[in-house]
């Protein structure tokens, strides 16, 4: 996956292991345990509410959080910088994620 197009990109981690590992990008300052409980607690909670209002299996969520934006589907975590981004190319490149792995 070509990653490097999107710009303000921080960092990409991906799932391994029941925990986030950086693999591209200069990343961000954060303890990863808990970003990796952040990420999953926002999937739990996204899950239940899609299934309340009939929206079936949830397949991931974007969040900004003061200037950092993050992206997340299919155990794969996008980082950006939310102003510099370009919040197509994080929707279209995660799209691919998404294709690839179905």
């Amino acid at each position: 996956m070509n990653y490097s197009r999107i710009p303000g990109l921080l960092g990409v981690y991906k799932l391994q292991g029941g925990k986030f590992t950086k693999v591209e990008g200069e990343g961000i300052n954060v303890d990863v345990e808990k970003l990796t409980n952040i990420v999953m607690e926002n999937m739990r909670i996204g899950e239940e509410e899609a299934g309340k209002i009939g929206l079936g299996s949830l397949q991931g969520f974007a969040m900004i959080l003061d200037d950092t934006g993050f992206a997340y589907i299919n155990g794969v975590l996008v980082v950006v910088d939310a102003v510099k981004t370009n919040w197509d190319l994080v929707i279209k490149t995660l799209e691919g994620i998404m294709y690839e792995k179905s």
